[in-house]
């Protein structure tokens, strides 16, 4: 048995045929790694198949699959063996129908399912992929599901498995079975090569055996067991039982599915010290460009970068904000307006800061009244404390390119913000979000662009997440929709950059 580092893994990744790639957004091309074991020691990548369809028949039974089955788990730089997921779900719990239930059987009324589970460790030999050895070596239990069939009714055990050899080759079965062929599927890259996938890939065995039931109706097992696999045709020898799993997987590193977690982030990417040895001058920075964007993985003594990526702010924490003209605008077409506004504040962490802002010049867009806070001065508007937070708008490819946008998220609840205007109360609550500029770069000032039209946000939401958006109410009126527009500066109390990109 062959053990399949990470080179080897991409390495018989590449084997198979290439489509063309596939982009969606980082964060929902990463989240699929959720529940990777990425910081267990040895773990060089980790992989997640989904199968949708396909089927198994095992003894007289035909069972589809119509449901996703998820496998995941890390690939180990030196086992076979796929290191169980972090929550023990390795093998997605998918309950599967039985056709026709178990007939004959008098006690067991209703729909049978069956569900696939492990009996042992996962064997990967992916440097199998595009022949006819086993890629997978997959140990099932299944368990059958009726209410008269009790709560541990099952096919096989721990110790005595449904042996699953996979290939995406040909077959070899013992008669009756006649060879069947997998498919090696379709290599798609993306995310600047950090993810390589495989789309319409087919895993099958048919030299399989199957054992007989146990434990099915609890007390009562001695009498239903030969019952239920007379009627199932259990057991079944080799020849006489076929799996087809028609699949896709994705793997990724652990460097870079933690890399991808952490962004967007607040930071520095300084300058390292040299050391002089004779004439020359050695840094040991893990990047060689002043963005930190492209990082060496490699030991501080084995790297030569000038440049250190040093998560969040330094002594300063603090910032200022400052805007020209605001215009809040509901659905319905109502609108306040301000002339200016200033602010401070803090950032509280690697995404996260507080502000408050002082809105002046406030007024009703139609009557001209003036718009102010309790106890403020006439036309000003103190915000609540504001609390924001950076996340991921959109992402888009130009040829290959990837173009990356990030927002700040500013809400408080109950309300953003309230005011008098002419007599009327005005409260707005909700959030807002505004794309920021200056990404992977050391500056000074962001800034941030609130745009909306026709009283909707641009954006509405981060990315994969839901609406997040403005409420404003003035006077006796219903609660509508807004949108802010304005282009504000933060102007930071120390050179920062917000990362938004890893390779």
């Amino acid at each position: 048995m062959v053990v399949i580092g990470v080179p080897a893994l991409v390495a018989s990744i590449f084997t198979l045929a290439f489509a063309a790639p596939a982009f969606a957004g980082l964060k929902h091309d990463f989240s699929v790694f959720y529940d990777c074991p990425v910081n267990t020691p040895g773990v060089g990548a980790c992989i997640v198949s989904t199968t949708n369809s396909g089927e198994f028949v095992i003894g007289s039974k035909t069972v589809t699959i119509n449901k996703t089955i998820t496998l995941q788990g890390g690939v180990s730089e030196t086992s076979p063996q796929l290191v169980p997921a972090v929550d023990g779900n390795t093998l997605s719990k998918t309950p599967l129908t039985v056709p026709g239930g178990l007939t004959g059987i008098g006690e067991v009324g209703g729909e049978v399912t069956a569900t696939s589970e492990l009996a042992g460790p996962v064997i990967l030999e992916l440097e199998n992929l595009g022949t006819d050895s086993p890629a997978i070596n997959l140990p099932l239990k299944v368990k059958l599901d009726n209410p008269a069939l009790g709560s541990s009714c099952y096919i096989g055990s721990d110790s005595e498995k449904i042996a699953l050899a996979l290939t995406t080759g040909t077959t070899k079965p013992p008669a009756p079975n006649k060879p069947i062929t997998g498919a090696k599927g379709s290599v798609e890259v993306f995310d600047h090569s950090k993810i390589i996938g495989v789309t319409g890939a087919s895993l099958v065995d048919n030299s399989f055996s199957a054992p007989g039931v146990n434990g099915c109706g609890g007390v009562l097992a001695p009498v239903l067991d030969p019952v239920v696999n007379l009627d199932a045709g259990l057991p079944a020898a080799a020849g006489k039982n076929t799996a087809r799993l028609n699949s896709s997987f994705v793997t990724a590193s652990p460097r870079a599915i933690k890399a991808q977690a952490a962004l967007p982030e607040i930071g520095r990417c300084v300058k390292v010290e040299a050391t002089k040895v004779g004439k020359e001058k050695i840094y040991h920075g893990h990047y060689e460009a002043k963005d930190c964007i492209e990082e060496n993985p490699l030991p501080p003594e084995s790297v030569n970068g000038q440049y250190e990526w040093l998560p969040g702010t330094a002594a300063n924490s603090t910032f200022t904000t400052s805007s020209a003209k605001t215009t809040l605008t509901t659905v319905g077409g109502s609108s306040v307006t301000c002339s200016h506004s200033s602010g401070s504040g803090q950032y509280t962490g690697l995404k996260t800061a507080t502000a408050t802002i002082t809105l002046t010049g406030c007024q009703l867009a139609a009557s001209k009244q003036a718009c102010q806070s309790s106890g403020a001065a006439a036309g000003e508007i103190i915000t609540s404390p504001l609390s924001g937070e950076l996340g991921f708008i959109e992402d888009a490819y130009e040829g290959e390119d990837l173009h990356v946008s990030v927002g700040l998220d500013l809400k408080h609840a109950p309300t953003l913000l309230s005011a008098e205007c002419g007599g009327e109360a005005l409260s707005v609550g909700g959030s807002v979000i505004a794309p920021i500029s200056s990404l992977d770069k050391m500056a000074s000032t962001f800034t941030l662009k609130f745009t909306a039209a026709g009283g909707k946000q641009k954006p509405e939401s981060f990315e994969e997440e839901p609406n997040d958006t403005l409420l404003s109410t003035l006077g006796s009126g219903s609660a509508e929709q807004a949108g802010l527009t304005s282009t504000g500066k933060i102007a930071n109390g120390e050179k920062l950059e917000i990362k938004a990109a890893a390779l």
